[in-house]
């Protein structure tokens, strides 16, 4: 329960900012590069590193496994993930969404919406056994299967300082 005031202001923010241009799916099989620079509350600095990531979706169901790992700078290398998840074209025409399960006990909810001219916008929010995330993504079409992310995490961990993370990535839908 302590959860839902950010699953509310994620829903209404979304629907609020999607409401006026028409839905499209964003979803698709793809691998990711990122950059990402990582800061602690309390915490002078921040932490470099790359983050590679691929989704892949089972035949033409709406069933995709992805996975995801850290690999290299300040975070070091192994903080990988695994889920596997359920996406939902077009719900009450305002997005898509996935429906996530993974490691380390985890369950999700993603919202992806086409903005137009290229753009699209991604929320997310992430419980696991040890906290949560909240995700924010701005995404911009280069070619028809390259596009460039710009994303913003707020992670909230139980026993640990908060962190927010900022990431620049390239993905390659294939």
């Amino acid at each position: 329960m302590k959860h839902l005031p950010y699953v509310c202001l994620l829903t209404l923010g979304s629907a609020s900012a999607f409401a006026a241009s028409a839905p499209s799916s964003l979803f698709s099989s793809n691998v990711e590069v990122s950059y990402v620079q990582q800061s602690t509350d309390g915490v002078s600095g921040h932490l470099n590193g790359w983050e590679l990531s691929a989704t892949a979706y089972l035949g033409k169901s709406d069933v995709f496994v992805n996975a995801q790992t850290s690999v290299g700078g300040d975070l070091g290398n192994g903080a990988d993930a695994a889920s596997l998840g359920y996406r939902i074209k077009n719900v009450a025409s305002l997005a898509d969404v996935a429906l996530t399960v993974g490691s380390d006990e985890t369950y999700g909810i993603a919202l992806h919406r086409a903005l137009g001219s290229g753009f699209g916008a991604w929320a997310s929010y992430e419980n696991n056994a040890a906290g949560h995330d909240v995700s924010v993504a701005l995404s911009k079409s280069l070619a028809s299967n390259v596009s460039l992310d710009l994303g913003y995490s707020w992670i909230s961990r139980d026993a640990l300082a908060d962190q927010n993370q900022w990431s620049l990535g390239v993905r390659y839908k294939f």
